[in-house]
């Protein structure tokens, strides 16, 4: 950067000036003037080092130090003070012996921006994002070709553009050049923040503090590059080399795609267009919507299951593998909390859905209900194929790995799976001619569970992984999950709506109080929280940046081990 770019070069210098001076010893109090760029008087004493622009003169100072952009660059690159001076590269006027002090700023390592800022230096956003073409290693981006911009809103803010071409220099400019993958928008205060790890780029997300429209993965990659670049990235690499080779062992479990090329294949339950007529067909019918909003039959149901039917095994996590990989702990541990409770969750209401079986008054519901216990079995399939081949979870097995993510969950969604779920089913398997206890287990599980908490989770979570790029081969399996459950709650509804036409008194007033203790806990689970990805708002921070479909309160890793229970199944 000296040699190239001399003047971007002394304006970093300049920016880790204060850090720098507060290694000479006290007293000293200089004038640093670099030609084009400004004039600065530097004072060491016993209270710190402060870095000042020139105005007036108060005081005595030890000496005049002037040199150019080169010079400056060039001095802290390590070029020789003596040899510049004799090449008329750089003029001391004042006491010189004085001036041998400047060497203790070059003792230790060099003084990163995060202390110069601490030390009170002004930030140079627009030198920080055009030095990232010397800092990043253009072998690092081999295989990789996008454009990101960040936008900085306030005072010193501004708009600039990242270019990354397979392994070529990475480009900076503050115009766009072709097509932008993704923009990031922070604040200057929020990006002081970032860089001075005040605050880690999940934590600015959770917080709303920064904002992305557009693919997360580029901006993950472009941050790692950064943390790499900085001696900051080894114990993600660490973490990312385990779980690849987790990932290669575990590739394929319950039969699943074995695919390298990122290709997804097709299964037998095509996802219907958003919006259209055949958008909800346990709704709306093929051929338009059903007259008088009425509802499928329980052998219509039953005939849409047949035709929606897909295989867990075929959904393809290739990309998913290689987005996890480089994705940082912070931020797979808050997807994987924001995931736990589907993960769990599909298996508890498997399990859960049994005694419902043998207590459905018809025999049109029995044969519906047989589908939808199919249908969460596959669905708990396909979160262990996601935790296992993708979020490589330390356990070898099944049971292991729901274990390990239950230990993340709170309290209120054992209340609602747990003493709201689980307990109704075990009365109903206690007693199955009970039709009180059956309306209150429907509308504990399809209206509750399914209706509230899942469908809110579910379309949260795939919206904002459609938005920003992310696990292609999990939006495929969770988008046919979530086709599942929209057949499911239909059968809820009609069920409800037929006990409440035959005993309106007796059955709604199960439904209302059901609903009425139940609703208010689910608004703590997890599921039901807006969905954040944690990335990374800006190019420089002490952390690299994340990438996940959802992000979690802190509360959620604090959750107390005692609440843990071992999963059932």
């Amino acid at each position: 950067m000296a040699r190239d770019d001399p003047e971007l070069a002394a304006r970093l210098v300049l920016q880790t000036l204060p850090a720098a001076a507060s290694r000479i010893p006290p007293p000293l109090r200089y004038q640093l003037m670099v030609d084009d760029i400004g004039t600065w008087v530097v004072s060491v004493d016993h209270e710190g080092a402060r870095v000042e622009p020139r105005g007036e003169l108060n005081g005595e100072l030890d000496f005049t130090l002037r040199t150019d952009a080169a010079g400056l660059a060039a001095l802290a690159a390590g070029a020789s003070p003596m040899r510049m001076m004799i090449g008329g590269k750089m003029r001391i006027r004042g006491k010189r012996r004085r001036a041998m002090k400047l060497r203790a700023m070059s003792a230790g390592d060099d003084p990163t921006l995060a202390e110069a800022l601490a030390a009170g230096a002004p930030l140079d956003v627009d030198a920080v994002y055009r030095s990232l073409g010397y800092l990043i290693d253009p072998e690092w981006t081999r295989g990789h070709s996008f454009s990101i911009a960040y936008e900085l809103g306030g005072d010193g803010g501004g708009k600039w553009y990242v270019h990354v071409n397979d392994g070529e220099r990475v480009q900076v400019t503050t115009e766009p050049n072709g097509d932008v993958a993704a923009t990031t928008r922070v604040s200057v205060d929020t990006f002081r923040g970032l860089v001075t790890g005040e605050i880690t780029p999940a934590q600015s997300m959770r917080e709303q503090r920064a904002e992305i429209d557009g693919d997360i993965y580029p901006t993950v990659l472009v941050g790692r590059w950064i943390e790499r670049a900085q001696g900051r990235d080894d114990a993600e690499l660490e973490r990312e080399k385990r779980q690849r080779e987790v990932q290669a062992r575990r590739a394929g479990s319950w039969g699943g795609v074995v695919a390298t090329n990122g290709s997804s294949p097709q299964t037998s339950g095509p996802l219907p267009v958003e919006g259209s007529d055949e958008a909800d067909p346990a709704i709306a019918p093929p051929g338009g919507r059903r007259a008088g909003g009425d509802l499928m039959t329980y052998g219509e149901l039953y005939a849409l299951w047949e035709r929606q039917n897909w295989k867990a095994h075929e959904i393809d996590f290739s990309v998913d593998r290689e987005q996890w990989a480089t994705t940082p702990t912070e931020a797979q541990e808050n997807t994987t909390w924001s995931l736990g409770a589907f993960y769990i969750g599909e298996e508890r209401v498997t399990a859960d859905l049994a005694p419902f079986l043998r207590a459905a008054p018809t025999g049109e519901i029995e044969a519906f209900l047989a589908t939808q216990l199919v249908d969460e079995a596959r669905h708990a399939v396909f979160f262990d194929r996601f935790g296992a081949e993708v979020m490589a979870l330390d356990a070898e097995d099944f049971r292991g790995r729901m274990q390990e993510v239950q230990r993340l969950m709170l309290p209120p969604w054992f209340e609602v799976f747990d003493n709201g779920l689980h307990d109704v089913a075990e009365r109903i398997k206690a007693n199955p001619d009970d039709l009180d206890l059956f309306v209150e287990g429907i509308t504990t599980y399809h209206l509750i569970i399914e209706g509230v908490l899942a469908t809110t989770g579910q379309r949260t979570i795939l919206k904002y992984s459609e938005d920003h790029g992310l696990y292609p081969g999990f939006q495929k399996g969770f988008g046919l999950v979530e086709q599942d459950e929209h057949r499911h709650i239909a059968f809820g509804v009609r069920f409800l709506r037929d006990a409440v036409a035959d005993d309106p008194e007796r059955h709604g007033g199960t439904i209302l109080r059901t609903v009425e203790h139940l609703a208010p806990r689910t608004c703590s689970c997890p599921s039901t929280r807006r969905a954040r990805a944690s990335s990374s708002p800006t190019a420089t921070t002490r952390r690299s940046s994340t990438a996940t479909p959802t992000a979690s309160s802190s509360g959620g890793s604090a959750c107390s081990a005692s609440t843990a229970r071992r999963p059932r199944t």
